[in-house]
């Protein structure tokens, strides 16, 4: 494994100093006053446009500005096909391939009402939304530096963000997406309606599916009808999805939207850690979680997360080290350090 693909004059790291065995960074906090979405929306619009409009230095630059352009349209056709932004929303947990999507996602968000605004010549324009619907399925046992990274993501990109944790049990199948629901009816929930992360917690920890998690965040938002979601096809369960799949396998019903269904990992690395891309707050290079850097390469729970083997090393005194996930350039054992 090299760094042969990854783009040119990219960051040695992501711009966020590590504590190190997933420890938090509580220094990576927004500490300015926040810009509004819009705001936030029309620069990344800007460097994403930046992005695509570079000539490529390789063909890993040239497929992932291929895979943005047809991200971008997906996301551009569900905006038009439900035309109340308040029907769609997005799975979120600080990963990799959900940062992809989620940048994407603003990005697309700043032209699609760009362009409404345009069409219309009333002196009622469209409202740019000022926060966007969004669920985490947590683990029971989050990484502190996933927990820190969401948090500080959540609230640069302004999500409203209701976070919902799992109990899947220990077995196998109780572990499965497609395990059968928690006994209804659902305990009522409230999502946050201020644009604040809200959290959902039940009593006696019953066996939560990530499935159920869904059914309870839509059981409190009746409204959303498709929700953006960052599986790849590499991804477990992930091989016969399309870019718009309707839930099966008894799931609550709704949209699934797979912008990035058909990225590998050089291209989610080539966009993450593209010099085109900039921390809104720094103009450093873009934040991701800092997991990434010391060789985990796929982000679950505390206890059934390692890093990859595949990343391990010796250094000259024979003492061992992980390369950072970039320097994977393969999907095969991605989940290599998943239990």
């Amino acid at each position: 494994m090299s760094n042969a693909s990854l783009p040119p004059n990219a960051p040695a790291t992501n711009g966020i100093a590590t504590q190190g065995h997933g420890e938090a960074d509580v220094s990576s906090h927004p500490t300015n006053t926040p810009l509004s979405l819009e705001e936030v929306c029309a620069q990344l619009h800007s460097q994403v446009t930046s992005f695509l409009s570079a000539t490529p230095q390789d063909d890993v630059t040239r497929r992932t500005q291929e895979q943005s352009r047809i991200a971008l349209g997906v996301i551009d056709k569900a905006l038009r096909d439900y035309d109340r932004f308040e029907a769609l929303s997005l799975s979120y947990n600080g990963g990799k391939d959900c940062l992809v999507l989620l940048i994407l996602y603003l990005s697309a968000l700043y032209a699609h009402f760009t362009r409404l605004k345009n069409e219309r010549h009333d002196t009622n324009p469209p409202t740019f939304p000022t926060s966007i619907p969004s669920i985490y399925a947590k683990p029971p046992d989050p990484f502190p530096a996933v927990s820190s990274f969401v948090d500080y993501s959540s609230q640069l990109y302004h999500l409203d963000l209701t976070h919902i944790s799992t109990n899947p049990g220990p077995t196998k199948k109780e572990r499965s997406h497609s395990n059968p629901t928690i006994t209804k009816p659902f305990p009522r929930v409230e999502g946050s309606k201020d644009g604040t992360t809200s959290d959902i917690d039940l009593p006696a920890k019953p066996i939560i599916s990530f499935r159920d998690a869904f059914a309870l965040y839509l059981d409190a938002h009746p409204s959303i009808k498709a929700i953006f979601v960052g599986t790849r096809r590499t991804d477990p369960n992930g091989a016969h999805l399309t870019h718009f799949d309707p839930t099966d396998h008894n799931w609550p019903t709704f949209m699934r939207i797979h912008p990035v269904i058909d990225w590998h990992l050089p291209e989610i690395w080539c966009f993450l850690r593209s010099p085109h891309l900039k921390d809104l707050e720094t103009g450093g290079p873009l934040k991701y979680c800092s997991m990434y850097d010391e060789g985990y390469t796929s982000l679950g729970g505390v206890n059934d997360t390692l890093k990859n083997p595949k990343l391990k090393e010796r250094d000259e005194n024979g003492n061992e080290f992980y390369r950072p996930a970039f320097e994977m350039t393969q999907d095969e054992g991605e989940r290599l350090g998943r239990e």
